[in-house]
């Protein structure tokens, strides 16, 4: 039996980390995945492994049919991890409208505290039943805790490298739910209607909008989040295709037109002036190419830099991706550390969702990068809308950042209104000549800089990422079609 219950806690420790990857996924789509969705997350899932250790130590004292009750904690177990995604479709959205941070923590508790509870409960359970059998106390918890945390080493690289991107968060849950469920029956030999009654309600529950096929051309996860295609109608009644991760916009193109309907596309498309000797550009952040096309358009030889394949996937089966772009699926500072290819325009267009990677714009890597500029090339950076106060702090180091490292600097944006605006960062080593829409706001006051040794986006854009996913939750979810 003890054999058995080494496998059982195998199982538990790979559980515990794929609820944990999966369900930080699951809540991605309404609130991304900042640094407060994450610190919920970790401190959620910290709390429940917490309590339910202690709650697992007080029942292995007070139960005397311990084996009986480790075979019902597992099945909880098993049961709310089968029940994640259902949850985060059907319940999530509507927390979603309370505050922000409210929201994230009554989310991340109502998704992940049931399965994780009940999973750390299980390690004093499995201690307990084994030191019965052997007064090696010391040996026993440590093998439990060793055995345990390699099932979550393991599940974590299968779910991060293989699965999630693979087979979709439902699925990826749904297995190790259901390998638990059915481990924990034939290792104990039991189980009773009501167990097997839930257990098919949930798989059914599951299947119920896995299947769902809606207006969305192509639905699934991959490396950065959940990916999205979907076609939608405008108010003029034109077909709009959009591409989105985590729910929010990344790509908006007329069907009819072929071009993007983005306002920060034609403000680009007003700052680049079309090249008669043919010039090379990159763009850092492919999405769904429509600046790559843009940027062929104006005569450029075109490489597109994307992490994650499935965008680049998207861009070219639903985006028209012009065939003259070569796309590297790689990390964008990666790129740039092993290239000495010289550009004569580089777009840098890393938005995760409403996130920016801060490795990619440090002061190290600003200066590496100047070995991929011509003598006579232009940097831009496309960037969120906010310039004063504390939502700005982010901006300004961006700023400070750049002009540190010798870069003269011009800033571009269409609109005043820093909620629903982007700014274009226009960049180059030698003087700028005035930039159409170029602004003239000052900036929030900081002397900080952004560097590898201190990577300061996460937490100075991050009041600036709240927001801006805020406002696009409370209002263009809620609208039927876009408004362009």
């Amino acid at each position: 039996m003890i054999k058995k219950l080494i496998l059982l806690s195998f199982i538990e420790g790979a559980v515990v980390m794929a609820s944990e990857l999966c369900g930080a996924k699951l809540l991605a789509p309404i609130f991304g995945s900042s640094l407060y969705v994450w610190a919920s997350v970790m401190g959620i899932t910290l709390a429940a492994l917490a309590l339910g250790y202690f709650f697992g130590g007080v029942v292995s004292e007070r139960s005397k049919q311990h084996s009986k009750r480790l075979f019902h904690v597992l099945i909880f177990a098993a049961l709310f991890v089968m029940l994640m995604p259902v949850i985060s479709r059907y319940v999530i959205p509507w927390i979603s409208y309370l505050p922000f941070l409210l929201a994230v923590v009554l989310s991340t508790f109502i998704l992940l505290f049931p399965p994780v509870f009940f999973l750390g409960a299980t390690s004093p359970l499995f201690i307990f039943i084994q030191t019965k059998e052997s007064s090696a106390a010391g040996r026993v918890s440590g093998t439990v805790y060793a055995v345990s945390t390699l099932g979550g080493i393991i599940a974590t690289f299968l779910c991060g490298f293989y699965l999630i991107p693979a087979i979709g968060l439902t699925w990826c849950l749904l297995g190790f739910g259901a390998l638990l469920f059915i481990a924990n029956c034939v290792i104990f030999k039991s189980y009773k209607a009501i167990h097997l009654l839930l257990f098919a309600a949930f798989v059914y529950l599951n299947l119920q909008f896995s299947f769902i096929k809606s207006q969305q051309l192509f639905y699934g996860n991959s490396i950065l989040g959940q990916l999205e295609v979907q076609d939608l109608l405008n108010n003029n009644k034109e077909t709009i295709r959009i591409l989105k991760i985590n729910n929010i916009v990344q790509t908006e193109m007329n069907v009819k037109t072929k071009r993007s309907v983005s306002e920060y596309v034609k403000l680009l498309d007003t700052l680049i002036n079309y090249s008669y000797k043919q010039k090379a550009a990159l763009v850092l952040g492919l999405g769904g190419g429509l600046t790559a096309n843009l940027l062929v358009d104006k005569n450029y030889v075109t490489d597109g830099v994307e992490f994650d394949k499935g965008i680049i996937d998207a861009a070219q089966n639903f985006f028209d991706l012009n065939k003259t772009v070569k796309p590297v699926c790689e990390d964008a500072r990666y790129y740039l550390n092993g290239s000495n290819k010289k550009y004569d325009l580089i777009l840098v267009d890393i938005f995760k969702a409403e996130e920016q990677p801060s490795h990619v714009i440090t002061i190290e890597s600003l200066e590496s990068l100047k070995k991929n500029l011509t003598d006579s090339a232009l940097l831009i950076i496309n960037w969120h809308g906010y310039i004063k106060g504390e939502k700005g702090m982010g901006t300004s180091i961006l700023n400070n950042t750049l002009q540190q490292t010798g870069y003269k600097v011009k800033v571009c944006s269409v609109s005043d209104d820093e909620n629903y605006r982007n700014l274009l960062f226009v960049c180059s080593l030698q003087d700028l000549k005035k930039q159409p829409y170029e602004i003239n706001e000052s900036f929030a006051r900081t002397k900080l800089v952004n560097t590898d040794d201190k990577p300061l986006f996460e937490k100075y854009n991050a009041l600036a990422n709240k927001t801006w996913r805020s406002n696009y939750l409370h209002y263009y979810q809620s609208e039927p079609t876009r408004k362009n």
